[in-house]
């Protein structure tokens, strides 16, 4: 597949009283075209803040991007104007955000709010623009779409207004959606439906997309690629049935080892809890950020940060950041106990 973005040595900085918040640390990475990556972690580990950087969208002050480039579709978006990146937004890039009730206007209609972009980015006029709107609202599943064009957002439920983003979102056939963890504050049944629809629809119009999560489990049903990051900085990548099945970070492991299981052969085991805490943004990673918490930890770990490798004896697009090898590791004291 053709590349459809590539993000190079991506550095996010917030300067606040209480000091320098490294949010993005040196970030690259690859997207293909109709690609679906996962980017899963801890609160903190900079998974938003990276892809809001990509929107052109960090608040400043007191955030900055300081170094980096984003590549999409041959142009670097981090040296286009405002007025520029506006008009990609919506268009070329898409992204629903966590809640859609303070991300939808309260005193415009929904019709209004979706048929604002269709006249911004295609030109379609008020008629035409109405008209797609009925057909989004009713492709995301919003019944009698012609009469609740002129309703409110307080007027639907939790898991409609997320599907009113969605149709936002895909309003102007965006080559790339990116979905900031969009079923957090919905039900269990919602979410499955909300993750199905968004899927299904990815499919259909070959759209690459960004799903930033807490839940393995959805990453596991939807992504093409798993994207672990922590403390800023991507720690693990690779195709998810690989990186599920043969993880070669501590902390992907302790990922999937706090994930429940129904399975017969872990079904009775109990979770795994990763311990300590969550590392203090405000000191600059010169080491492995994970290795306070990490009982693989080496000597190396504590004086030096490692740079993403590829994992030698694992699936070509697998890579890791760390100076021990797990598998190995694990095997050695497998056989101490």
């Amino acid at each position: 597949m053709t590349t459809l973005m590539e993000v190079k040595n991506l550095v996010v900085r917030f300067y606040t009283q209480e000091g320098t918040v490294y949010a993005v640390n040196d970030v690259s990475y690859t997207l293909k075209e109709g690609e679906t990556l996962g980017v899963v972690g801890e609160s903190g580990s900079g998974k938003s803040v990276h892809v809001l950087a990509i929107m052109g969208l960090i608040p400043s002050p007191p955030g900055k991007i300081e170094s980096g480039e984003v590549i999409f579709r041959g142009r670097d978006l981090m040296k286009l104007s405002k007025n520029e990146m506006r008009l990609i937004r919506g268009s070329e890039i898409a992204m629903i955000f966590q809640d859609p009730m303070t991300s939808l206007n309260p005193v415009l209609t929904i019709g209004r709010q979706i048929t604002e972009a269709l006249e911004l980015h295609i030109g379609m006029n008020r008629s035409q623009a109405r008209n797609r709107a009925m057909e989004l609202l009713d492709m995301v599943g919003i019944p009698d779409p012609k009469r609740r064009l002129d309703d409110y957002p307080h007027q639907f439920s939790g898991g409609q207004r997320q599907r009113i983003m969605i149709a936002m979102a895909l309003s102007c056939n965006p080559q790339l959606l990116i979905a900031d963890e969009p079923t957090t504050a919905l039900d269990v049944t919602v979410q499955a439906e909300i993750i199905e629809l968004v899927r299904r629809l990815g499919r259909e119009l070959g759209m690459a997309m960004i799903w930033i999560t807490h839940d393995l489990g959805v990453v596991a049903g939807l992504a093409d690629v798993i994207q672990v990051m922590y403390a800023g900085t991507i720690v693990e990548r690779g195709p998810v049935d690989v990186v599920f099945k043969d993880p070669r970070h501590a902390y992907t492991l302790g990922l999937l080892n706090s994930l429940p299981r129904l399975d017969k052969q872990h079904g009775s085991k109990r979770l795994e809890p990763i311990p300590g805490s969550p590392p203090d943004m405000r000191e600059f990673p010169d080491r492995d950020p994970f290795a306070p918490r990490n009982p693989y930890a080496t000597e190396r770990c504590w004086q030096e940060r490692p740079a993403l490798r590829p994992v030698e004896d694992s699936s070509p697009d697998h890579y890791v950041a760390a100076w021990y090898d797990l598998r190995e590791v694990r095997k050695q004291n497998e056989e101490a106990v």
